[in-house]
């Protein structure tokens, strides 16, 4: 733990939680966050119920508890200290999108690896992205972000123009944390990666996925009306570094 001068000489950090079941577990690290005081401690500080279900369990907790049921200690990481607050996000951001982009299923950061990565993006695309029409419409969507998967579709297909539409629709569908009386409202779903639209769909029913706390939709691809939105950009609707995946648009 820090004591008070500590903290005063640290101001914000961020800093990365590891495994240490053995040294090569060391090279990536299970979550990243920032904070200040001794708020990187405060994980495995934590009191985790002892009768909670492991599928109510956010995969952090279930994380900790494992290495904890080892008689083992987190390993805490400062990454960098002596920093502004905007510092610390702009640094968490990057350090969560880099590692989402090499290892997708790493960390255990409550967006499960699907809503980063928004920063780092193919130079082609960069340049298509900043050319793009702005998305704007009155029409109420439902913004989904696909940034870890949209990785791993590139790793397998090498283009995003050879992506097929059905692979996006998997993608896109499972799972979310949304409010379903918002997302109801929404007349179609944008699947969005790298800043822009890639998909839109029509969501035809949402259901609990039994595994968590979660849904996911059944639908399928949007009508003309929609598809013009396809190209567009997001870029200004989501704030930069922002890590949630969701986002309602006029509903």
């Amino acid at each position: 733990m820090f004591d008070v001068k500590a903290i005063e000489k640290i101001g914000y950090y961020v800093y990365a939680l590891f495994d240490p079941i053995d040294p090569k577990n060391m090279s990536m690290p299970f979550y990243v966050g920032k904070g200040s005081g001794n708020r990187v401690f405060s994980h495995a500080d934590g009191e985790i119920p002892a009768d909670l279900d492991e599928t109510q369990m956010p995969a952090k907790m279930e994380k900790i508890r494992k290495i904890k049921d080892r008689n083992q200690s987190v390993k805490h990481v400062i990454l960098r200290y002596g920093l502004s607050e905007d510092e610390a996000f702009l640094i968490e951001a990057t350090i969560i999108d880099i590692l989402n982009y090499i290892a997708p299923d790493a960390l255990r950061n409550q967006i499960s690896g699907k809503g980063v990565s928004e920063s780092i993006i193919d130079a082609e695309d960069l340049a298509t992205s900043l050319m793009a029409e702005p998305f704007k419409s009155d029409t109420p969507v439902l913004i989904i972000k696909i940034e870890g998967l949209w990785t791993k579709l590139l790793q397998e297909f090498k283009s995003a123009n050879d992506i097929p539409q059905e692979k996006i629709y998997k993608a896109t569908r499972a799972s979310w944390k949304i409010n379903p009386s918002r997302a109801a409202r929404a007349d179609c779903i944008l699947s969005v990666a790298r800043g822009l639209i890639r998909e839109v769909f029509i969501a035809d029913e949402w259901h609990q996925d039994e595994n968590s706390d979660r849904k996911y939709f059944v639908g399928s691809p949007a009508p003309a009306k929609y598809r013009k939105f396809i190209g567009q950009s997001v870029a200004l609707i989501f704030k930069k570094g922002g890590q949630n995946p969701i986002r309602y648009y006029n509903c």
